[in-house]
């Protein structure tokens, strides 16, 4: 039986075609966190260890010399600095209280070795990738 944070990725764009199965292994390797209003998640030119996907609540993208942007529930970010081990291109800063499944590191390599995730993860960072450009 799918337990509540499976369905819930489900509802993720990023994760609905998957199997329940694939978002089960996901769903594992996945820790929920809040973060208070005003807080930085990511900050430019730093290392960052953590993929977020939101759940509720508001950031904002702030990278020099782009206009901000904002993410709410369903999107992600932090994915290509956290797998490629390079420093972040922009800060993600809270805009309001925000509740995200993080992945670390350590969680993301128990994930590496399922191909169809890795294979929809590593698609979402080229994609990220060319349309920052």
């Amino acid at each position: 039986m799918a337990t509540p944070p499976t369905i819930d990725l489900g509802a993720v764009p990023l994760f609905a075609s998957l199997p329940a199965s694939d978002r089960e292994l996901l769903a594992r390797n996945l820790d929920e966190m809040s973060f208070p209003a005003g807080e930085t998640l990511i900050t430019e030119g730093k290392g960052n260890h953590t993929f977020f996907v939101l759940r509720a609540g508001e950031v904002e993208i702030r990278a020099p010399g782009r206009p901000s942007r904002r993410l709410g529930p369903g999107e992600f970010f932090g994915e290509i600095s956290m797998d490629q081990h390079v420093p972040a291109v922009a800060s993600v800063v809270a805009l309001t209280p925000v509740t995200a499944w993080v992945m670390s590191h350590i969680q993301f390599r128990a994930v590496k070795g399922n191909e169809s995730l890795l294979l929809r993860l590593r698609t979402a960072m080229v994609d990220r990738l060319l349309a920052n450009r």
